[in-house]
Formats: C-alpha cells, sequence, structure tokens
C-alpha cells in the first residue's frame, strides 16, 4: 500500500491506511479491532491508535444502529420543503432550526440555497399522525411561509455509496 497523504477538511493528514479503516467502518462499525488490522494489513495496536486518531479530530463521531422504521412504528417518511419569511439576521435562523430541532418526529434538517430555505426529513406512524404534526406543531414554528409535503413511496439506499473518495482527485500534488 503507497502511504501518500490526503488532506480532509480540519487539515489533518491521512494516508491510505486511514482512509480503508473509514471505507471498512462506514461498511460495518461493529468490526473488531483485530479483524479491521488483519483487514489493512497493520498491527492491532498500531490501528487502534489509527481508529482513536480519526475519532479525536472528529472524522469519526460515532456509531448508530439503522433501525427498520415500518417495525418501530414510524413507517411513513416525509419531506417536507419550508419557506421562510424573509430574515436579516443569523439569529433567526438559528431560533428556526432550534425550533424543528425540538420535534422529534424530524429526522433531519437541511438548510438550502435556492427558493427552498430549509429541507426537513420527518417520520410518522401514519397520514393521520402526519396530519396532527402539521397542523399541531410545524404550523408554530415561528416565520414559516410556506411548506410542501412530499410523502415517500418507496425508497432504496444505494450500497455503493460510501462518502471516501476512493479516487485520485483528493489526493496531494507531488
Amino acid at each position: 500500500m503507497t502511504l501518500r497523504p490526503h488532506i480532509i477538511l480540519n487539515n489533518m493528514k491521512y494516508d491510505e491506511f486511514d482512509k480503508e479503516i473509514l471505507k471498512i467502518l462506514h461498511e460495518d462499525s461493529k468490526i473488531s479491532n483485530s479483524t479491521l488490522a488483519q483487514k489493512i494489513n497493520l498491527s492491532p495496536p498500531a490501528t487502534l491508535e489509527r481508529v482513536r486518531k480519526l475519532r479525536a479530530n472528529g472524522i469519526i463521531l460515532g456509531h448508530k444502529a439503522i433501525l427498520d422504521k415500518k417495525k418501530v412504528g414510524r413507517g411513513l417518511t416525509c419531506f417536507l420543503a419550508l419557506q421562510i419569511k424573509h430574515l436579516h439576521r443569523q439569529e433567526d435562523y438559528r431560533r428556526i432550526e432550534e425550533h424543528l430541532q425540538q420535534l422529534e418526529e424530524i429526522e433531519e434538517i437541511c438548510f438550502l440555497t435556492g427558493r427552498i430555505d430549509y429541507l426537513i426529513k420527518a417520520n410518522f406512524r401514519d397520514i393521520d399522525e402526519f396530519r396532527e404534526f402539521f397542523i399541531a406543531k410545524l404550523s408554530k414554528v415561528p416565520m414559516i411561509e410556506r411548506a410542501e409535503t412530499f410523502v415517500v413511496v418507496s425508497s432504496a439506499v444505494n450500497p455503493r455509496y460510501n462518502p471516501i473518495n476512493v479516487g485520485a482527485k483528493d489526493q496531494e500534488p507531488d
């Protein structure tokens, strides 16, 4: 394995071993350190040190179980496109996001450019629970001018997706 350093956003240098660790952990975060070490051809202590460094530098943020939303009673997923009344102060946007983060049905909040200000992903038991959420909770978020809902009919995960770019374009020039 060629040890070519790479640069990532927080200027932490990492090499092909680190990149391979991230690829493998992205696929299976429960892999044992010894198995991970075997896969990347490093000693277990060296591998563990690299994983600790990736955590300490905020590259690995944590580990989560992926739950089947239908089986836990949250089978209706909706995306809501929100337009916010024209705001001039950054703290207004912060307040909106803080309010949205208090709504337990919301899984993800994305602040966007363009016609839509926020795209939120939320999960519900059924359409009745969504209606109640929309009327009783979302309508209470200050400064929402317009909300458009998109109900997810089906979705699929791309098994090939991995955020670690394996191409040469992220490498430092020689």
